[in-house]
């Protein structure tokens, strides 16, 4: 504090022994330099904010992202429970369930072959059927595959063969591979 006092002093005797237009001038040039360091300091301040700012924008990015990918996880964690549990549950054996669907809906499902003996692959079991289906038109044959589709358990289509016929253009004679699959006991 007294070495300011000092400086103080020194500055007022200097300013003393100067005239009064050089005084102007002194003033004048040290109103400038205070106003440099000013705008200095603001641009210092300002460029700080700034780069803060960008962070905290970036920042905000990559939270909202992780929040996209956490309900993304979530959803993913959901549908993965509800097909586990749908692999667990025991549906009927897949022939039954092709002539069962086949007969709700009125279409007549008599050639029904195994595909060969149960496949194990990844912790899961499937059980395959070729069905022939002679002339059936489209609509129903869609229906039959929605049925399939949404049945209990975990139920695919895994192969679909279309001809059509000479004698009827309305009509198709269909072949479809469907397939069961479980996990495996």
């Amino acid at each position: 504090m007294e070495r300011v006092r000092r400086l103080r002093a020194v500055v007022e005797a200097w300013l003393a022994t100067l005239a009064p237009r050089e005084r102007v001038l002194v003033s004048a040039a040290a109103a400038a330099v205070a106003l440099f360091v000013v705008w200095l300091v603001s641009m210092q301040v300002g460029s700080a904010m700034s780069r803060r700012e960008d962070r905290i924008a970036q920042k905000t990015q990559v939270l909202a992202q992780f929040g996209k990918l956490a309900d993304g996880y979530r959803r993913r964690q959901a549908e993965r429970g509800a097909m586990e549990a749908k692999l667990r549950s025991h549906p009927a054996p897949v022939m039954s369930l092709v002539s069962q669907a086949g007969q709700s809906l009125g279409i007549e499902v008599n050639d029904l072959r195994p595909t060969g003996a149960p496949t194990e692959l990844e912790g899961l079991k499937e059980d395959s059927v070729e069905v022939n289906i002679a002339r059936i038109d489209l609509p129903k044959l869609a229906q039959l595959l929605v049925k399939l589709e949404r049945s209990p358990g975990v139920v695919k289509v895994r192969r679909i063969r279309l001809t059509t016929r000479q004698d009827a253009p309305d009509v198709v004679d269909a072949t479809l591979v469907v397939s069961t699959f479980q996990l495996k006991s």
